[in-house]
C-alpha cells in the first residue's frame, strides 16, 4: 500500500512496482471488492451490472496500455504499469470511501462532498497521467492525453456494453 500511495503522490514511478503477476491478481481482487462497495454507495444497480461495468472499464485501460506499450516497443513494462494504475485506483478509492459513505447517509447530495470527490477524481487522473508519462517515455501532456483518451474509451465501452449503467438512477 505504501508503494501505491507513493505512486499516487508522484514520489515513485511504475518502474518501482514489483514485476509480479500474482500481486496484480491480488490487487485486482481488492479493486473489484472496493468498486462493488463504492458502486453500492452511489447507485442501486444490481451487483452484476456494477461488476461488469467496472471490469469493462478496467479492461479497456489494461488493453489500451498493452497496445500503447507494444507500439512503443515497451511491452515488458505492462505488468508494472498495470499494477501501478490499479494500485493507485485502490488507494484513492480508499481515500474516497468516507466521503461517499457520508453522502450516502445524507438525505440529499452534499455539494461540498461532490466538490471533494471531483478533486479526488482529478487527482487520480493526474496520477495516471504521471504513470503513462514514466512508463511510455512520453511528455507529461501526452501522458494526460493518454489518460483522458483511455478514460473516455472506457466510459464509451461501458455505455455500449452495459447500457443499464446510464438508464438506472438512484
Amino acid at each position: 500500500m505504501t508503494l501505491f500511495w507513493r505512486l499516487a503522490i508522484f514520489r515513485a514511478g511504475p518502474e518501482n512496482a514489483p514485476y509480479s503477476s500474482s500481486l496484480l491478481g491480488l490487487v485486482l481482487l481488492g479493486w473489484c471488492a472496493l468498486q462493488l462497495l463504492v458502486g453500492s454507495l452511489q447507485t442501486a444497480l444490481p451487483v452484476l451490472v456494477l461488476l461488469s461495468s467496472q471490469l469493462t472499464s478496467m479492461t479497456v485501460i489494461l488493453v489500451g496500455i498493452f497496445v500503447l506499450l507494444g507500439f512503443k516497443g515497451l511491452q515488458s513494462r505492462w505488468l508494472q504499469t498495470a499494477l501501478s494504475l490499479v494500485g493507485i485506483d485502490v488507494v484513492l478509492t480508499l481515500v474516497t470511501l468516507p466521503l461517499l459513505a457520508i453522502n450516502a447517509g445524507a438525505e440529499q447530495s452534499l455539494g461540498w462532498i461532490e466538490g471533494l470527490y471531483l478533486v479526488l477524481v482529478s487527482w487520480q487522473l493526474a496520477a495516471q497521467s504521471f504513470v503513462y508519462h514514466r512508463a511510455m517515455n512520453v511528455g507529461p501532456f501526452l501522458g494526460l492525453g493518454i489518460a483522458l483518451t483511455l478514460l473516455v474509451a472506457g466510459y464509451a465501452a461501458v455505455v455500449m456494453l452495459v447500457p443499464e449503467v446510464v438508464t438506472v438512477t438512484r
